[in-house]
């Protein structure tokens, strides 16, 4: 090789040199502008079990190319991911998700990840982090980005014949109850004249107005009130942490709480819940006032998919409570792994006020105080 060859290699190599640095500049500092990243769930809301999806959509708003853009955040190993052949995807220790792209110019893409939402929650895509880089990964810049998607995981409500008998009681006594006399002056509604209905609840205006027979529809004298209240307690003597044995029996009682909900609201009754767990983003015991409505039974589905397994208060302190406030009228069924003589004496003095008082176990083999406790009858006065 020849000293012209030699001066030919050298300056060739300064000037690829050149071009890379350049190039890692360039990449360095206008990599990340006019990059738009987005991220969110396709639903708001599913029950345990269901699937959704998370989508990415990354946009560059320049000319220049992003070479490699890596997108890294954490997320619960609670929403488990569908990896499709071929896609950039690392589920590493199955919470931390790191995805990778290549996007030219003024060019968008989106990215649509299956999950199975395999535990109850309230999560959030709230932090993740982005890198870019040159070509030859000389210089890299980072961005931290910041979301507000959120996704609410249900209690998944279970079939009936997985709830205790005394459950199912219960909920039969209320329907009962429910259904005891029209009240002629309370009317609900309207509707088409069915054979065997009397002719006093004829309404004539409607029916000049349709041209056939229609009836009043009357409300009913009893329309029963229930409270829920879950003990997040799985044994007497029990605080602090908990196994995740003992997390996963107290979430059967939450299983029947939305299960309860559910039943109650979609048969017309009023329904509240009170807890002695806590919210995700309160120390507070929960307390939800009895009402019936779609957006009710949401909130109530929405509290328990935040709720914490986590004792904040005795359950006879709520049950003081509620007694100190002069609630009647109630029908209270208190879900919990065990029964003892404290809340018994509780549910007596709740009894005295016109309220029912029921303990559902969360598995009637389970419950450390072995005893069906019968409703009390309301004070006639009530």
């Amino acid at each position: 090789m020849n000293g012209a060859d030699e001066m030919s290699i050298i300056w060739f190599s300064i000037v690829v040199g050149i071009l890379v640095l350049i190039q890692a500049q360039l990449f360095h500092f206008l990599g990340l502008k006019k990059v738009v990243y987005q991220r969110f769930f396709n639903r708001h809301s599913v029950f345990e079990g269901e699937k959704a999806e998370m989508i990415e959509t990354l946009e560059n708003k320049k000319l220049i190319p992003i070479p490699w853009l890596r997108v890294e955040s954490r997320i619960s190993p609670y929403l488990r991911f569908k990896k499709k052949s071929g896609e950039e995807l690392d589920i590493m220790h199955e919470q931390f998700h790191r995805s990778s792209f290549f996007l030219r110019g003024y060019r968008r893409l989106t990215r649509r990840h299956e999950i199975t939402c395999s535990h109850r929650g309230y999560f959030r895509l709230d932090t993740a982090f982005l890198t870019t880089g040159d070509l030859f990964g000389i210089y890299t810049s980072s961005q931290e980005f910041h979301g507000d998607s959120e996704l609410y995981v249900y209690p998944r409500i279970p079939n009936s014949d997985e709830l205790s008998q005394i459950s199912l009681k219960w909920q039969g006594d209320v329907t009962m109850k429910r259904w005891i006399m029209p009240d002629p002056i309370l009317v609900n509604g309207i509707r088409e004249y069915r054979s065997g209905d009397p002719q006093k609840d004829i309404h004539w205006g409607a029916t000049a107005r349709t041209g056939q027979l229609q009836v009043k529809v009357h409300d009913y004298t009893v329309s029963p009130r229930i409270m829920l209240i879950l003990n997040v307690q799985s044994s007497e003597n029990l605080w602090g942490i908990m196994s995740e044995d003992e997390k996963e029996f107290i979430e059967e009682g939450i299983r029947y709480a939305a299960y309860l909900s559910d039943w109650g609201i979609t048969n017309g009754l009023e329904v509240g819940f009170i807890c002695n767990g806590s919210l995700d983003d309160t120390h507070e015991t929960v307390h939800i006032a009895p009402a019936c409505s779609p957006a009710h039974l949401e909130a109530l589905m929405q509290s328990l998919a935040k709720l914490r397994i986590i004792c904040e208060r005795n359950l006879h302190v709520l049950l003081d409570d509620l007694y100190e406030s002069g609630t009647t009228g109630l029908d209270i069924a208190v879900i919990s792994a065990y029964w003892n003589d404290v809340f018994e004496n509780r549910a007596n003095m709740l009894r005295s006020l016109g309220n029912s008082v029921t303990f559902i176990p969360i598995r009637e083999t389970a419950s450390a105080y072995r005893k069906e406790v019968e409703y009390g009858s309301k004070k006639e006065a009530v």
